[in-house]
Order: C-alpha cells, then sequence, then structure tokens
C-alpha cells in the first residue's frame, strides 16, 4: 500500500499561495507524484493556501499534545508520500517522530533532531560556525555582553520572524532586555544588506541547487521583494556553510542566510523551504522543489548549484479571498 501513496500535505500553508502552486507544478515532473493531489494542513478551518490546493484539512495548532497523532492518521487516511513543513515551530514538533510518518509510508522534509537544533539554537550555532572557521559576527549570552562593543543586536536564542529583537545602545538598556527575557543572546551590530541563498543538498550529499538572492523589503521575517544575484563570496561561504552541514549529516532543503559585508557573515541557517523559495525555484527553473519531491520520493537529483537565473525579481503583492464559511464567494485576483 505504501507504493501506492502519491499525494503531498503542505502543513502551516496559511496564506503562502505561491509555494501551494509551485509544489503542485513540481509534482507534475516527479513520475511517483504526477497523478497525486496537493493537500494543505491548518488549524483554520480556511485558509488562503488550503482554498488554492487539491483538499484542505483541519489538524490541530502545532503545540497541541495530539498534533502528531492527527497528523499522522492524515498522511495514512490520505495517501500522503511527501510532507512538507513551511516554519520552524513544525520542524521542533516533527523531528523527533520521523519514523512514526516513515513507518506508514510518509516521508517528512525535516531533517534528524539535532541538526534541526544545531540550525534552531542561535548560540549553538554561532559556536558551531566558529569551530568551523565559518565567518559569523560576535554572538554572547548576557553574561558575556562585556566582550561586544556598543550598539549591540539581541534576539531570542531559539526566536522565529525577527519577533524579540532589535538594538541596544547602552549597557543598562541591554541588562534591561536580558532580565525581561533570560533567553535572549546579544551579537556585535552589522549595517550591510541581507542575503539568502536558497539551497538543496542531494541524498549523496552534494548541493545541487544554491541561488543567492538579497532580501530588498522584509516584513516580519519574510521576503516581500528580493532579487537573484551572482557574488562569488556569497558563494563561496554558502557553499562551505552547506559542506559542513552536509559532513553533519544534513540532506535537503535549506537556506543560508546572510550579511553582503566584505567578507559575508553569516546570520543562521533554515533547515526547511521558506515562502520565498518560490524565486529560487523559478530561477533554478523549477529544479529545487522538483529535488525536493523526487528524492523524497525514492529518486536521486544532481545539478549545477551555479545554474540559475540571475537578476530576477519577485515582487509580492496581496490577494483576498472572500468566504462564508467554507464556501468561497470571490478570489481577487481571481
Amino acid at each position: 500500500m505504501m507504493n501506492d501513496f502519491c499525494n503531498v500535505l503542505v502543513t502551516c500553508g496559511g496564506r503562502w499561495v505561491g509555494v501551494v502552486l509551485q509544489l503542485q507544478e513540481a509534482m507534475r515532473r516527479v513520475p511517483a507524484l504526477k497523478h497525486g493531489k496537493l493537500l494543505v494542513a491548518s488549524y483554520d478551518d480556511f485558509t488562503p493556501a488550503g482554498y488554492f490546493a487539491d483538499e484542505a484539512l483541519v489538524v490541530p495548532p502545532i503545540r497541541h499534545p495530539e498534533y502528531i497523532d492527527q497528523l499522522t492518521n492524515v498522511c495514512r487516511a490520505h495517501a500522503i508520500r511527501v510532507l512538507v513543513p513551511l516554519i520552524d515551530q513544525d520542524l521542533e514538533r516533527l523531528a523527533p517522530r520521523l519514523d512514526k510518518f516513515a513507518a506508514i509510508g510518509t516521508t517528512v522534509i525535516c531533517p534528524p533532531p539535532d541538526l534541526v537544533d544545531l540550525c534552531m539554537d542561535k548560540l549553538r550555532f554561532a559556536r558551531f560556525a566558529e569551530s568551523k572557521q565559518l565567518n559569523h559576527p560576535k554572538t554572547c549570552p548576557s553574561s558575556e555582553i562585556q566582550a561586544l562593543s556598543f550598539p549591540v543586536f539581541y534576539k531570542k536564542r531559539r526566536g522565529h520572524g525577527s519577533i524579540g529583537s532589535g538594538i541596544c545602545f547602552s549597557a543598562g538598556h541591554a541588562l534591561a532586555e536580558a532580565s525581561a527575557s533570560p533567553d535572549v543572546l546579544f551579537q556585535e551590530y552589522v549595517r550591510a544588506p541581507e542575503v539568502t541563498v536558497d539551497a538543496y543538498i542531494s541524498r549523496t550529499g552534494g548541493c545541487t541547487v544554491c541561488v543567492p538572492r538579497v532580501r530588498d523589503i522584509v516584513v516580519g521575517g519574510e521576503s516581500y521583494t528580493t532579487h537573484t544575484i551572482r557574488d562569488p563570496a556569497v558563494t563561496d561561504l554558502a557553499l562551505r556553510t552547506i559542506s559542513v552541514l552536509a559532513q553533519e549529516g544534513l540532506r535537503g532543503p535549506l537556506n543560508v542566510q546572510m550579511f553582503q559585508t566584505s567578507p559575508p557573515m553569516l546570520i543562521e541557517v533554515n533547515t526547511r523551504i521558506g515562502s520565498a523559495n518560490v524565486l529560487s525555484n523559478v530561477a533554478s527553473r523549477g529544479r529545487l522543489l522538483e529535488s525536493i519531491l523526487c528524492e523524497a520520493s525514492g529518486g536521486t537529483c544532481d545539478g549545477d548549484p551555479e545554474d540559475y537565473m540571475v537578476g530576477l525579481t519577485l515582487s509580492r503583492f496581496l490577494g483576498d479571498v472572500f468566504h462564508q464559511g467554507g464556501e468561497v464567494l470571490a478570489v481577487k485576483p481571481g
């Protein structure tokens, strides 16, 4: 029965319609999935992404104690071959239970728990980067803040979407932030454009997609305007970061965030696809999402990481879905 599983499930799709539409396109190019459906699961009764999917399902919130069990039941009942999480909190819940999904024939696009923790724990990642000689801003807990010069940047050790971050201009301000949030970290303040490199590590451990893009306009941690570039120094740091993470066992999609300084400096790594990956997927002519789905379905992909379109820009806009309960009345633009 497991070989009959040919559907894809996106969790927490929310408003990311573009990801859903591009995953549907990628499925048509993957033999094991080309006759399957794209489903979206959310705790909301209605989401825009769910409307554009083939089917939308309701599951408990991520933090609910029955979330994993109910998601497993959904995968079994709906013949889900590949499960694609889009947010960090989902990775934290899914990573320890990958075997539970594998037992019913579902591959989750999520690394093992230790790799999820390595990239989500910003202090641990900073120390990892230092140990691997990867350029990274000086980062420390409040007890070591004397090693930094003001102003400094503060952020949560396991934060998401830039929530709880900002700039401290004095020791008193830093002390207040540390008192209010014990898990806060402090980092040397860097003022430079931010670049994200969307990448893919194949099952053989090689990088097959590597698309750098400048984050021109960012809202709540999400890129609303972003464009692809070719920058040898950025690519070099990205490939070295990807290589050491591959040596640790990381496989699948990731995005490497860095400052476009001279030389570039790492910010963090996310071990998942993000909403703006739609730009890198188009720039790589569909190879990014196709690789994810192909290898999750048992195939093997290769490709030249330097093969992508330069100067391609993503400009996001708001769309509107009008619905009464579960009945959609209008979609603008349609």
